[in-house]
């Protein structure tokens, strides 16, 4: 189980609504369909239990952490070792939303900064004890780059 991407601070999350809207082409024909849903709106606190109930409901299965943060690292930290306590087999940073809050640096915007990035991931795999990955942005001229900044700075 992946868990929807969570905060320490869940009151940053504005939720909206609809989620989903049209694409359309240059005619008005649709042709997909965009996705405005943010990160989870819900406690850190409601997420730790359920994640440590999962653990404890289902020890064998595997559980991983997907989690966003401001460019914070005494945030991050707590993030990771809040959710290791839980008992999380690994964490996927969330390094790819585009609507990540850019003007706090979350989700994309850190994504594409391939310093801020590779500072992010190595304060995050110096706190892991747990496999970590990150999920990248796909807005990016090379993708190449801030993947291997991530490598380089532990992600698996």
């Amino acid at each position: 189980v992946i868990v929807k991407t969570m905060s320490l601070d869940s009151s940053k999350v504005i939720n909206v609504t609809p989620r989903y809207a049209k694409l359309r082409d240059t005619a008005g024909n649709v042709f997909g369909w965009e996705n405005f849903e943010l990160i989870s709106d819900r406690p850190f606190e409601t997420m730790l239990a359920e994640m440590k109930q999962l653990k404890e409901e289902y020890p064998n299965q595997v559980l991983i952490a997907s989690i966003m943060e401001e460019y914070n690292k005494d945030a991050w930290e707590e993030i990771i070792g809040r959710c290791e306590e839980v008992g999380v087999d690994a964490f996927e940073i969330n390094f790819s939303c585009p609507h990540g809050m850019p003007e706090r640096k979350m989700g994309m915007a850190m994504g594409q900064d391939c310093e801020l990035l590779g500072e992010v991931c190595g304060w995050i795999n110096s706190a892991a004890t747990k496999p970590v990955w990150a999920k990248m942005t796909p807005n990016v001229t090379n993708i190449t780059d801030p993947a291997s900044s991530a490598l380089q700075n532990g992600c698996e």
